[in-house]
């Protein structure tokens, strides 16, 4: 195990109940279970969305439709949706989620503007855009959908860390900051990914300037935090209420929930990347090709070898199956079986 992943190991395992004796981690690598799509054709592929048996990935460079809609099962591409510009159904700088149901829920980062894209009416030749009344959720850093209406967003300054949008339009907040100590402006301290598992009711939080992950669980009406890592070493310091990053940390790329793992997607340091490619002016040469699988104790199992670098990591979270986007010479899509 290199030098610098074994150190960010450390801090974050180091946080975890001490046990007599050594867990021995199990190194694998793994070939595709299968391909969905063997050529993407885009500068850079955003995030990539499982709604039921479709996956959706982002296009955040086409002028056109950012939304490309692929069936699972007939391993093809079916319909686009999505417009870029300014008008009444169009997006300036679109962000895209999984909602419930065959919809993609957009909100935009430069409006407060939020909509659906049904795949059931885009698949009727129906317009698939369906306006929504503005939430709350301007300033939020991430966000997920947990039911019908019902949104967990990552919120930069109030003092508990999660927003949460409840069916019925009122707003509660949840949730230990990663930053303990009282900072002037909490924005760059809770810039991270948020995934939740309606299967298992888990929401995980990973910031992503220092190594901080937490997980939490759905209790009736409440979400309760189950444990929270922090690192054991310091990647800032705070002066006068401002927060200074002096160390940059390595931290996980994304995270998912299957089944019966956590999993992050992440880069072993020193590690050759088998296939480098540039798309135009983008070094793609640094993505990881490595997963590292916890238990939901955040204990390591296994480190895997992905054969391929891996930009994106989904999964419905009922099974250990993953759906990626790749690099195998073209940007693709492929499972894996955990």
């Amino acid at each position: 195990m290199k030098k610098k992943f074994l150190l960010y190991s450390l801090c974050l395992l180091t946080l975890i109940t001490c046990k007599s004796g050594s867990t021995e981690i199990e190194r694998l690598t793994l070939s595709p279970s299968s391909t969905i799509q063997d050529s993407l054709f885009t500068q850079l592929p955003g995030s990539l969305i499982l709604c039921n048996n479709y996956l959706v990935w982002e296009d955040p460079f086409n002028p056109n439709y950012f939304l490309h809609v692929v069936d699972i099962n007939a391993k093809k591409e079916i319909g686009t949706m999505g417009l870029i510009g300014r008008g009444p159904k169009e997006f300036i700088t679109p962000l895209s989620i999984s909602s419930i149901g065959n919809k993609i829920f957009t909100y935009d980062l430069n409006q407060n503007k939020q909509a659906y894209y049904s795949i059931d009416s885009m698949l009727a030749n129906k317009d698939p855009f369906i306006l929504l009344p503005p939430l709350p959720i301007e300033d939020c850093l991430d966000i997920v959908q947990i039911a019908e209406g019902e949104f967990i967003s990552t919120h930069p300054q109030n003092e508990q860390l999660f927003q949460w949008i409840h069916q019925d339009s009122t707003v509660s907040f949840f949730g230990k900051s990663p930053i303990k100590e009282k900072l002037k402006d909490y924005y760059n301290s809770r810039q991270g990914t948020l995934f939740y598992n309606p299967y298992n009711q888990k929401l995980i939080y990973s910031a992503s300037l220092f190594p901080y992950i937490a997980l939490y669980e759905k209790e009736g009406n409440n979400f309760q935090l189950k444990w929270e890592k922090v690192s054991s070493k310091n990647f800032y310091e705070i002066k006068n209420g401002n927060i200074h990053f002096i160390e940059e940390a390595q931290v996980p790329h994304e995270i998912i929930l299957t089944k019966d793992y956590i999993i992050t997607l992440e880069k072993e340091e020193n590690t050759p990347t088998p296939t480098k490619r540039t798309a135009g002016i983008r070094d793609l040469s640094q993505v990881p090709n490595t997963i590292f699988v916890y238990d939901y104790d955040f204990n390591l199992k296994k480190i895997i070898d992905m054969g391929m670098p891996i930009l994106r990591i989904e999964t419905k979270g009922n099974s250990n199956t993953i759906y990626a986007v790749g690099i195998d010479l073209d940007f693709c899509i492929v499972t894996y079986e955990i």
